[in-house]
């Protein structure tokens, strides 16, 4: 549990990249001795091994901002935010434990197989399984090397899975190599094991050297090219926590603090990011909306901001709006967030665990899984809201006709917490996949224009 809770620090706001190839090659090491040993017990323990070292790694990385968020957005008591957020913890590491466990079983006599190929293809299998449900691909090991060069050239060929298997791999490769060195001061038989420990250490240090030289070729290679004119953009960030408490004050305060802003920016395009206002567009103090759109004509810019929408038959969803085409929205959010936007569990056993704050659970509807970019200034621009910057192919899908990607969050649901810190390294990644300007703008946390 200990080890597993360093793995966080491989993440923002620390983010040493590099931490993590010794973090996993113990990890890996430890699962290959105690398989080496003939007992039964091996395969059992194989499971709480791996578990208990996922089970630090998910407290460290969750423990407080889904404990925070639960309290903040549903109102839960302390007891009961972190009680969820336990379970959470609890079902997340059955993953590495299943895995471990599956490892014990099915590995093979060769070595050098069980650690470098079938362990990290374990591992990559179990974040594609959870890439398919809640949260994502948060935490995907490959985050981790988004702001390392040698890793720059895999992610737009298959993708931060990818760069989590090469973490894998490569830190399954150290284990073996540290087998092998024991192996060989062991090896009573050979007259010279000093000699033949240089001669594969010097084997080690030139594939060290051979895979950072073909890594830093594949990283200079362009997939993309410039298009159109250049425009100028500018992300706004008010920097009001408006997730709670909100009030009239609140919704003036928002509306003076972003037409300063706008006031300020003088370039072509402006962004205001998710729920900016806080509320419908609609809501607005009367005449805002009217004064900020004759600015905006006046100085030839254009300016989009995210808000509630409110359809037919009182329909709730989320979009994105240009402000003086109010009743046409670019995009709609089409993955919503569970416990957020909407219950989860609504209609199962289950809702009688949370019917104190069920409640409280927004009932949104999905925008369609495919909406074309929007043309705005000569681009073409793919838009996703809050955590659909970590769904992959969602985001490569709307990449391929677009030409700039922007992401538009509300990360006051996660206070002061590193999870807003994370938010722009998931940003980061998706970049390197669709080799694509993103643009994140949150209203708290981090803003950022992302080459």
């Amino acid at each position: 549990m200990l080890l597993g809770s360093t793995l966080s620090l491989t993440f923002p706001p620390h983010s040493l990249s590099y931490l993590i190839f010794l973090i996993m090659t113990i990890f890996i090491l430890g699962l290959s001795l105690l398989n080496n040993q003939s007992n039964l017990l091996t395969t059992k323990f194989s499971f709480w091994y791996g578990y208990f070292f996922y089970l630090g790694s998910v407290i460290a990385f969750i423990g407080y901002w889904f404990s925070y968020y639960f309290r903040l957005q549903l109102n839960c008591s302390y007891f009961m935010s972190y009680a969820l957020t336990a379970v959470i913890c609890l079902y997340t590491s059955l993953y590495i434990g299943v895995i471990c466990y599956i490892y014990a079983k099915l590995k093979t006599k060769s070595n050098f197989f069980n650690l470098v190929i079938f362990f990290p293809s374990l591992w990559v299998l179990t974040e594609l399984i959870r890439g398919q449900f809640f949260p994502r691909s948060w935490y995907a090991l490959g985050y981790t090397q988004v702001d390392n060069p040698v890793f720059h050239g895999y992610f737009p060929l298959l993708g931060v899975y990818f760069v989590s298997w090469l973490v894998v791999a490569i830190s399954g490769w150290f284990a073996y190599c540290c087998n092998e060195l024991l192996n060989i001061l062991n090896n009573r038989e050979s007259f010279k094991p000093f000699r033949v420990l240089s001669r594969y250490i010097a084997v080690i240090i030139l594939s060290i050297v051979g895979f950072i030289a073909i890594s830093m070729l594949l990283a200079q290679i362009n997939y993309t090219k410039k298009y159109g004119k250049p425009i100028t953009i500018t992300l706004l960030q008010p920097s009001i926590f408006s997730s709670k408490n909100y009030n009239i004050n609140t919704l003036h305060e928002l509306e003076n603090i972003s037409e300063q802003l706008i006031k300020q920016s003088n370039t072509d395009l402006i962004v205001l990011p998710e729920t900016v206002f806080g509320t419908y567009y609609k809501n607005l103090t009367e005449g805002y909306l009217d004064a900020i759109n004759e600015y905006i004509e006046q100085h030839n810019q254009t300016l989009i901001f995210s808000t509630p929408l409110r359809g037919n038959n009182n329909v709730h969803q989320t979009g994105i709006v240009i402000s003086n085409q109010l009743e046409s929205p670019i995009y709609i959010k089409h993955h919503l967030v569970p416990f957020g936007e909407y219950n989860p569990i609504k209609g199962t056993f289950l809702e009688l665990f949370i019917s104190s704050f069920s409640n409280q659970i927004s009932s949104n509807v999905a925008g369609n899984k495919h909406q074309e970019p929007t043309t705005i200034l000569g681009q073409r621009f793919a838009f996703n809201i809050c955590y659909e910057n970590t769904v992959n192919d969602y985001v490569a899908s709307n990449a391929k006709s677009a030409t700039i990607l922007l992401n538009q969050s509300d990360l006051s649901w996660y206070g002061d917490t590193n999870m807003k810190d994370a938010f722009l390294q998931f940003s980061q990644g998706r970049a390197l996949e669709n080799q694509r300007y993103f643009l994140q703008d949150g209203n708290t946390g981090d803003t950022a224009i992302i080459n």
